[in-house]
């Protein structure tokens, strides 16, 4: 099923970009908790925030989804089923999610929310997304390195909802399969922390370069055509930018796609394009191409370069600009070989002791603080002053509570229960005319019920059935309808308790994790005849069914793979047994739960499980687990990468690139 106007959805790392993003126009936006999401240095959000956040969306007939996307460790499952309770009750539209193991926990323990799948799952073809609808899944964000004619068949051939990105920063490597920042920097991209060395300087053979330093996606140039493939959702990347970044870019989006007839002029193209120029300055790229994804000659820095550092001292640092500066702007500090650097927010200037506001190009002034920079230093502007949306954030009213209301209604008799409240039952007699032309719906008697509702309750959801004849439902009718049934569920409602919900479902969840412990010991590598890698292009997928199929009839019985598409391509085929290995990544029990249920016989540990967290792993995992005897690339990538050969990282840590030609993408290993 697919939505037949492409939905704009928008970072939020804070609820200023929330806030910025639905006063640009966008229709949904996505944001994380403090824990258990990929973005774990933007500002995100506690659960009183988000429930507000929330309420506030949905007055306004807007969406918000959760980003629930990093791997979890054995020890957390019992603190992510814990989260997991509280979001029943507050009631996202979706949950976005990597590992495999919360896809399991959300659908047998916490049902009512509904999953998209991360492009952390790096879902690149359509046997994988039909492998996710298996699993419950509606929705898939696929991995961003896809070119557009590969693109355009996993739509087609797609039962769920398709989200792409179209507008941000691009990594490197194929989704979810990027060790670099763990190796290099002691903080994985899996778990939340990348720290970005692939924006970080290399020797190679060719000299220093940035040779992972990818173009940024602008897709203004392909939007017709991802509207016309039926995209359910057009993603824009930056829960790290501000809400200046967030509104231009969304408003620059919302222009294109509510163009009259839908057709896009140059001076609509133009005024887009202005919005979207002043809102970054890396080099950009409208879609996947192999050839053109990396800008080697070019620090990866996103915002725009403004300045460099000329001298610091324990006051502060002095700064020479070379575009205009205003005071309340969002700055970043860079070492001139790329990394993370530092950012800020400029609280004050000093040109001779005197505060200014302004930085002129050319000129020079004292930025009081303390900074971790040396001279040469860049300073580039990632966020600026003018785009405040602290005092809306601040006024937005408390969280409400959710309740659940099943209704059976008729021309004769209305009736609704409440589930959270066993026994309660409001009937209501009705005179009803048979309706000739305009019946009533269940989309109207749910929006009915669910508007106007007295704090602190709203309806998380409203499930109508019908019971006899159509019949014609005036508006005022309905409203005198929901008074009615509100004025005797707030007296039954008085005596409710909302942690009740949220305890029974953890403690059913906690009791089940509890249960399933029994000792166990590492399993050697089982012996397969076939390997089905990784990634497989749209474009290859009919040539590795011949070969399964082929190597099925010479006998192969034992298949080793890399992804769940891996699923797709064997179900027809009978007594088979397969083994999962990375990137599919086992981390957690409930993980190998899944894998055991989904046709799995046995599983790769995760590269970057910690040794410390095995002992527990093992006791509860119901599927023999087994360390990979291969090695393990620390980037993988469709992208043309070069020189091949070594590169030496700044830190002295070799490396080194090479084609891979079974998969057909480039590995980077540590040498």
């Amino acid at each position: 099923m697919k939505r037949k106007i492409c939905e704009l959805l928008a970072p939020a790392g804070n609820p200023e970009c929330a806030l910025a993003a639905i006063d640009a126009g966008s229709d949904a936006v996505y944001c994380g908790l403090g824990r258990f999401n990929a973005r774990c240095r933007a500002e995100n959000f506690d659960t009183e925030k988000l429930g507000a956040l929330i309420d506030f969306m949905h007055s306004k007939g807007k969406r918000l989804y959760l980003t629930f996307n990093t791997l979890l460790f054995e020890d957390e499952l019992e603190a992510a089923g814990e989260m997991l309770s509280d979001l029943v009750q507050l009631a996202p539209d979706a949950l976005i999610v990597h590992d495999p193991g919360v896809i399991r926990m959300a659908k047998k323990y916490f049902p009512s929310l509904t999953l998209h799948s991360s492009t952390q799952m790096g879902i690149h073809n359509s046997a994988g997304v039909r492998a996710m609808a298996g699993m419950g899944v509606e929705r898939v964000i696929l991995e961003r390195q896809l070119p557009l004619h590969e693109l355009e068949k996993i739509v087609r051939r797609s039962p769920i909802e398709i989200e792409v990105f179209i507008h941000g920063s691009l990594c490197c490597s194929l989704s979810g399969r990027c060790l670099l920042s763990a190796e290099l920097c002691g903080g994985s991209g899996n778990r939340g922390c990348c720290k970005q060395p692939c924006r970080r300087a290399f020797d190679t053979e060719q000299g220093e370069l940035f040779p992972l330093s990818m173009r940024d996606l602008n897709g203004v140039e392909i939007l017709p055509r991802l509207r016309e493939m039926g995209v359910a959702s057009l993603k824009i990347e930056g829960r790290l930018r501000g809400p200046d970044y967030v509104w231009k870019c969304v408003h620059a989006y919302r222009i294109l796609l509510d163009a009259p007839g839908g057709k896009l002029t140059p001076a609509l193209i133009n005024e887009a394009v202005t919005l979207l120029n002043a809102a970054s300055a890396r080099s950009e790229i409208s879609s996947f191409a192999p050839e053109k994804m990396v800008d080697a000659r070019r620090i990866g820095v996103f915002g725009r370069e403004v300045g460099t550092v000329k001298n610091i001292n324990r006051k502060g640092i002095l700064v020479k600009a070379s575009a205009k500066i205003h005071l309340g702007d969002r700055l970043r500090l860079v070492p001139p070989d790329g990394g993370e650097g530092m950012s800020f927010s400029l609280a004050a200037m000093e040109d001779r002791q005197q505060k200014i506001r302004t930085l002129r190009p050319g000129g020079m002034a004292f930025f009081p603080g303390s900074f971790s920079a040396t001279p040469d230093w860049l300073v580039y502007k990632i966020g600026e002053n003018g785009f405040d949306f602290s005092r809306q954030a601040a006024a937005l009213p408390p969280r409400k509570n959710g309740v659940t209301l099943e209704m059976e209604v008729s021309a004769n008799r209305w009736q609704c229960k409440i589930n959270e409240l066993p026994g309660f039952l409001w009937e209501e007699e009705t005179e009803f005319s048979p309706a000739a032309n305009h019946p009533a719906e269940a989309e109207q008697i749910s929006e009915g019920f669910s508007s106007g509702v007295p704090a602190p309750w709203k309806v998380r959801k409203c499930h109508v059935s019908f019971k006899g004849t159509p019949f014609f439902l005036p508006g005022a009718l309905l409203k005198n309808l929901r008074r009615a049934f509100w004025e005797k569920a707030l007296e039954a409602l008085k005596g409710y308790d909302p942690d009740n919900e949220k305890k029974a479902l953890f403690e059913k969840f906690s009791a089940a994790l509890a249960g399933n412990g029994s000792k166990k010991e590492m399993i050697p590598e089982p012996p397969y005849d076939l390997e089905i890698p990784g990634f497989i292009s749209e474009s290859d997928l009919p040539l590795w069914e011949k070969k399964i199929s082929a190597a099925f009839a010479g006998g192969c019985r034992h298949f080793k793979a890399g992804g769940f598409h891996a699923l797709e391509l064997l179900k027809d085929l009978p007594d088979v047994t397969l083994t999962a290995a990375f990137p599919i990544s086992v981390t957690n029990s409930q993980c190998a739960e899944l894998l055991r249920e989904s046709g799995f016989s046995a599983a790769a540990l995760s590269p970057e499980l910690p040794e410390q967290t095995l002992p527990r792993l093992l006791e509860h995992s119901v599927l023999p687990l087994f360390k990979s005897a291969d090695p393990v690339p620390l980037l993988v990538s469709r992208a043309k990468l070069a020189p091949e050969g070594e590169w030496v990282e700044r830190s002295g840590v070799q490396l080194f690139l090479a084609f891979d030609d079974k998969e057909k993408i480039w590995k980077l290993w540590k040498k």
